[in-house]
């Protein structure tokens, strides 16, 4: 919004001219006004900035069979161990008005007096302090993703895990008057070896692309066609797959949010401020928390409304004001680092200047002032 020096002093010269048609006043709110309950108390808006962050988590569990990927399926470079990484996907920022405990204001209607403070109230200039105005306020939430104690690869091999094996050992059996050694073979059930387990896997995938090419070309002795075709070649796809996982790991990637609220002051503008942390490894953190590292916001003002300073020193005994604050657009800046990672231009109310606002204009017979546009006039 940018503000011409003309429309200032026009604006100057309208305060100090008009003359209200009873004399009402306002003034900030003291202890003595706490005591009398005198008057309608009202409050101008202080803004609150609400930042809502999504992260991904993305858990790598490694196969069972991954030492063996490289030379038994020619895959380099597969995972070897467990780890869990994050990263920031998304940051919106918001914004919502509160009550500025510092700018509280009592008015005393005399005369006359019908101000219509439904129009200000929609707007966001003044906030009545008699009733609740709904927020909606930040909550904080960390998401805890845990596999837990889930098997995550259940097929390691399309053949038994126990092999036959033939042992021979010696039996002593009395021959005439001697004993004597006769070997005997007997059958015996063994566990395979991991490397055996794995090369048998690696066969597994081999004979499914075979089988698929054969499908694909027409080679195979059945052929199936139409939707048949289509659900064959999606389970060989999906044991493929499968079996492929027992190389080269799985990935699970899940989302979480959490929301933090920031409420500026002018010490906040121009400096950076923690907003909260952030680890790869433990995702986001609080701000107190010194395992990761800050994420900082900037502010910065516009100064779009730097040429009204002047009119919040207009006094006439004359006339009766409604104090009310212009609110300053201010720039939201996020950064990792040096790194720019979210922006927005919000309206900060207690960044503004505190005008006065004759009176009379709000009067039940003067019509000629809106505070929003309403689309069915012309």
């Amino acid at each position: 919004m940018k503000i011409s020096k003309g429309l200032i002093y026009i604006l100057f010269l309208g305060v100090i001219a008009c003359k209200p048609t009873s004399k009402t006043t306002v003034h900030k709110l003291t202890n003595s006004d706490l005591s009398t309950n005198k008057g309608i108390v009202y409050a101008l808006p202080e803004t609150n900035l609400n930042f809502k962050v999504e992260a991904l988590k993305t858990e790598i569990i490694p196969g069972p069979y991954n030492m063996y990927a490289e030379k038994l399926i020619g895959i380099s470079n597969v995972p070897d161990k467990a780890e869990t990484i994050w990263q920031i996907s998304n940051i919106e920022i918001s914004s919502f008005n509160d009550i500025d405990e510092n700018e509280l204001y009592v008015l005393n209607p005399s005369g006359k007096f019908n101000v219509n403070l439904e129009k200000l109230i929609t707007n966001n200039i003044v906030l009545p302090v008699n009733c609740i105005k709904k927020q909606s306020y930040a909550n904080h939430f960390f998401g805890i993703n845990n596999t837990g104690n889930d098997v995550v690869f259940k097929d390691l091999s399309v053949t038994k895990y126990i092999g036959q094996e033939k042992v021979t050992y010696f039996k002593r059996v009395q021959r005439d008057s001697i004993f004597a050694k006769v070997p005997v073979v007997k059958t015996q059930s063994v566990h395979k070896t991991l490397a055996k387990k794995a090369e048998e896997a690696a066969n597994f995938i081999f004979m499914i692309r075979e089988k698929r090419f054969e499908l694909l070309s027409g080679l195979a002795d059945y052929y199936p066609d139409g939707e048949a075709m289509k659900i064959a070649l999606a389970e060989l796809n999906r044991l493929e797959t499968e079996y492929l996982n027992l190389f080269i790991g799985k990935k699970y990637t899940s989302t979480y949010s959490a929301e933090f609220e920031f409420s500026p002051t002018e010490k906040s503008l121009n400096q950076p401020n923690i907003l909260f942390r952030f680890n790869e490894n433990k995702g986001v953190l609080p701000a107190n928390n010194l395992s990761g590292r800050p994420i900082i916001i900037e502010l910065k003002k516009q100064n779009n409304t730097k040429y009204l300073i002047g009119l919040n020193k207009i006094t006439n005994s004359d006339a009766d004001y409604l104090f009310y604050r212009l609110p300053e657009l201010t720039q939201i800046n996020v950064l990792d680092g040096s790194s720019l990672i979210a922006k927005r231009k919000i309206q900060i109310s207690q960044f503004g200047n505190v005008i006065p606002f004759p009176i009379m204009f709000f009067m039940k017979n003067e019509s000629f002032i809106e505070f929003y546009q309403d689309k069915n006039k012309q």
